[in-house]
């Protein structure tokens, strides 16, 4: 399963599902478990432990990794904190009055 086609198809699959489902998460995880099977040739046992060990165990060993995780969380943490403060809202209105 190598090939230029081959290699979209997982993109291909998440992007339709997440169109049609209006669910990005899940659908990008059925992309991921789709690349998996094509890695594996569509064996069970050898996606699971390509999608999971080498896959997410791997990237979330690495400490660089980890460091991304750490600021995405406080990056959120903080985004959520403004939109429930109002500070969303707030710059919404003084950008409608003053642009």
């Amino acid at each position: 399963m190598v090939g230029p086609f081959w290699a979209l198809v997982p993109a291909i699959v998440a992007i339709a599902l997440a169109l049609i489902t209006k669910e990005v998460y899940s659908s990008l995880f059925i992309g991921i478990l789709v690349g998996g099977l094509l890695y594996a040739n569509f064996s069970f046992t050898g996606t699971i432990e390509h999608v999971f060990v080498n896959g997410f165990i791997a990237s979330i060993a690495d400490s660089y990794n980890i460091g991304i995780i750490i600021f995405l969380v406080i990056l959120g943490a903080i985004v959520m904190l403004m939109n429930k403060s109002g500070g969303s809202a707030a710059f919404g209105r003084w950008a409608q009055k003053h642009i």
